[in-house]
């Protein structure tokens, strides 16, 4: 279970990921309406077993996206039904694996569905190969299935990064060579001389050839790594690492030859070796891991549109839109270039563009906007009236180069810890020989590469990386997934935090302000209320039909419902009409037609939307944004602690200005109306240097570029995830907080870890020069000191040992202006 869970003994633990539940949260049951959903469609499916399985042990459920087309897949599909064979076969990249849970969950959902003849989830990579009969499974129904659990699948693009093969085979050979050589080791140790003869030669040679194939292998990336900074101009942490293998192996080598192999480094060699790739690993593991969570993103390339050609239709990538060509716009696909819509009328939503979950009608003959998605219930078709090349879209779907527009002053803290030892350990080895030279030859290079294996930086090639790794698990644990190397190192220099409005401080989607109004409706009005409701895309039908349906309503296949755009929808039952829709829809309409003064009085005032029987209301249910359960508490702890909290929204600036108000955020740092291009001003004006940025929106995109951090929640949507330094999962933003407290905290570690190293080279800097280190002091204290650095690291890092976060105000729910 997550540490976040255990916090105080009174706080209620999410049914499903065992997550602290957020106070104000909806339910009291689960910390967030994705883990609420994956949880009711598992019980209602009757795969609980997967709780047994995962065992707690998993993030916060991603809510199932809605309305998401699968355009990609027709291609995919096709071409995989017309391969040779009586199997069809297609693979598929996976977003939000977490556990084993989840592979027997996709896998048990495929076993329930006709046709189908295989799949296999590779979850290290985020995979998945299915293979059905021809003709008898439908792979497009199997996936919207899954997609309702919150994952989401996309064409086959995921590649095992080359390091992350590489370093596992790399480390598991030297492993096992090394405790062979370690043995031979042992045995010279405990008396075993040249006198010895045969064996003594044979035990000599075969620490010798092992050695060798340990240090080409384990040591090829610190050789490649030195020479790269080398020819960059600086001296990189591996530059003393090689240098140390190859002095130390060159050494050995010298003593093996001429019979004393008991006077060789070997053992101490290659455990160096060996706990050196323990640490480059455990620097990739995490940010694999979580980058493989998500759906790789290449920009346009991942985005399709369907393409009428006379009597045929093509579904083409969005980068090969001309101006003319004839777009077919199905149900939750994506608006590439500005179009004109042929048909009568459609409904499109703008949230991926403006941010906002707003949702309008478009008639035949206006404009669809580029970067729109068709919100409707029909396919549409619209002539487009430009060029992919020449869409908006372009500017904010590509992706910019690695590491540009990042700060780069978070590297300069390694930069000069890697120079100064560098240059101390060459220096020292060189004094070491110069000292001793006197002595002889083999004496002095004894001692240098003696001081060379006994300075190792230790603190650096392992503890640190398991220090990062640490953070970046208990993170993972709280719903804060890491994607970029450097991004704990960057996170301290964040003195100003700056939000979207819409899906990041908010969630996007509509809440109830009383639900009192809906419990208190008879049996009757509940279900019609509920049929209406579940007919429309609107963000209040939804929000509507949710709320009713855990109340129990049941769905009328039969039920006739009317929308009427901008007014509401209308169902004439058993001979009476009801109407759920605008509060002043039946004035607007029909004025004429009120009964009397009273029902006219009884309209007036009411707030939201209200539902009408035969023209009398009969319950109101005023709604408005949901805000996330914990954004309040956040976003004041996060000024308490000295950080400038700002609103950055492309919503009406009134809007943000509420917004900001309810949350105490001062009015002047509440900018609304921003147009893309605006907020990246707006990061640049107020220092992008020290500027953390959370948006979800592709409107977001060029302020991503700009700021120090950036990350988003929205990992349902395209592009923005692939363009994000982290992103998080669940409903709360305290792992945001966490996540900069916990950088604090690394940092601090670190620099112990480096005051630590420095002590205890100093001792054995001093023990070298006075020529007491031999190969068996060698091989006692390197890893005696790794293991002291592992176990202090670890204990810095634990729980109880972690600074605590102090009780922060909360302010009374406060509504958001809808």
């Amino acid at each position: 279970m997550p540490d976040s869970a255990q916090s105080r003994p009174d706080e209620a633990s999410c049914l499903h990921c065992g997550s602290r539940v957020l106070e104000g949260a909806v339910s009291r049951e689960f910390c967030c309406a994705g883990c609420e959903a994956v949880h009711g469609l598992l019980v209602s499916q009757g795969l609980t077993r997967y709780y047994e399985l995962a065992a707690g042990g998993t993030a916060p459920a991603a809510e199932p996206a809605r309305g998401r087309g699968l355009s990609w897949l027709e291609p995919l599909v096709a071409r995989a039904e017309a391969s040779p064979g009586a199997l069809c076969s297609l693979e598929l990249d996976v977003q939000g694996i977490h556990c084993a849970a989840c592979v027997w969950l996709m896998n048990e959902l495929f076993r329930r569905q006709p046709g189908g003849a295989g799949l296999t989830v590779d979850p290290a990579l985020g995979k998945a190969r299915m293979q059905w009969r021809r003709g008898a499974f439908d792979v497009s129904g199997y996936l919207r299935m899954v997609e309702g659990f919150g994952y989401l699948f996309g064409p086959s693009r995921k590649q095992p990064a080359p390091a992350s093969l590489d370093l596992p085979i790399r480390l598991g050979i030297c492993m096992a060579l090394s405790m062979n050589v370690m043995l031979f080791s042992v045995s010279f140790y405990v008396g075993l001389t040249p006198e010895e003869g045969e064996v003594f030669r044979l035990f000599t040679w075969l620490s010798l050839g092992l050695s060798t194939l340990v240090v080409a292998v384990g040591g090829w990336p610190f050789f490649r790594s030195a020479w790269q900074g080398l020819r960059r101009g600086v001296p990189h942490l591996d530059l003393p690492i090689a240098l140390g293998i190859l002095m130390v192996f060159g050494t050995s080598l010298v003593q093996a030859r001429s019979g004393r192999g008991d006077l060789a480094y070997f053992d101490t060699l290659n455990t160096f070796v060996t706990l050196m790739l323990v640490g480059r690993w455990l620097q990739q593991r995490v940010l694999e891991r979580n980058r493989r969570f998500l759906l790789e993103d290449d920009g346009a390339e991942g985005l399709f549109v369907r393409r009428q050609d006379g009597a045929r239709l093509d579904t083409v990538r969005v980068s090969q839109v001309a101006e003319g060509d004839l777009l077919v716009i199905a149900p939750g696909d994506l608006v590439p270039v500005e179009a004109e819509l042929l048909d009568g009328s459609a409904r499109v939503s703008t949230d991926w563009m403006t941010g906002e979950p707003d949702e309008r009608d478009v008639h035949a003959g206006e404009v669809l906007p580029a970067g729109a998605f068709n919100a409707g219930r029909e396919a549409v078709r619209a002539r487009a009236r430009q060029s992919f090349q020449e869409s908006p879209l372009v500017a904010l779907l590509r992706r910019p180069p690695e590491g540009v527009n990042r700060g780069a002053g978070h590297t300069r803290f390694w930069e000069s810890v890697s120079r100064r030892w560098v240059v101390t350990v060459l220096a020292v080895s060189a004094l070491g020989l110069v000292l001793w030279w006197p002595s002889g030859p083999d004496k002095a290079l004894e001692v240098a590469v003696a001081l060379l294996v006994v300075t190792c930086p230790c603190a650096i090639g392992i503890a640190t990386p398991l220090a990062y790794e640490l953070v970046q698990a208990r993170l993972r644990r709280a719903g804060f997934f890491i994607r970029t190397t450097d991004l704990l190192d960057r996170l301290p220099r964040v003195r100003r935090v700056l939000f979207d409005k819409t899906g990041t401080l908010t969630l996007g989607r509509m809440e109830l302000v009383d639900r009192a109004s809906l419990e208190s409706l008879g049996a009757e009005a509940r279900e019609v209320a509920f049929n209406l409701a579940s007919r429309s895309n609107h963000p209040v039908s939804r929000c509507l039909s949710d709320a009713l349906s855990r109340l129990g309503a049941r769905f009328d296949a039969d039920a006739r419902v009317t929308e009427h755009p901008g007014q509401g929808l209308e169902w004439v039952r058993g001979g009476v009409c009801w109407r759920l829709g605008r509060a002043d829809w039946r004035t607007r309409v029909a004025p004429t037609q009120m009964d009397s003064s009273s029902e006219r009085a009884a309209t007036e005032g009411l707030r939201g939307t209200v539902l009408f029987r035969d023209g009398a209301p009969v319950a109101a249910f005023p709604v408005r944004e949901a805000l996330r359960p914990d954004a309040r508490r956040e976003v004041l702890a996060l000024q308490a602690e000295g950080r400038e909290v700002w609103l950055i929204s492309g919503d009406a600036p009134a809007r943000v200005q509420a917004l900001a108000t309810s949350l105490d955020v001062p009015v002047e740092r509440a900018l609304g109306g921003l147009r893309p291009e605006e907020k990246a001003f707006a990061v640049s004006r107020l220092g992008a240097s020290d500027t953390l940025y959370l948006g979800d929106g592709v409107n977001d995109s060029l302020a991503f570029e700009r700021a120090l951090c950036a990350g988003t929640p929205a990992i349902d949507r395209p592009v923005m995830p692939g363009k994000s330094d982290f992103f998080l999962v669940g409903e709360g933003l305290s792992s945001l907080r966490e996540a900069l407290r916990l950088s604090l905290h690394l940092r601090r570690v670190v620099r112990r870890l480096l005051h630590l190293a420095i002590g205890y080279n100093t001792v054995a800097v001093a023990v070298c020069l006075a020529g007491w280190m031999t190969p068996l002091r060698a091989a006692v204290a390197m890893p005696a000191i790794s293991l002291a650095t592992v176990l202090f690291t670890v204990w810095s890092l634990s729980e109880p040992g972690a600074p605590r976060r102090g009780p922060t105000p909360l302010g009374r729910p406060t509504e958001v202006p809808a």
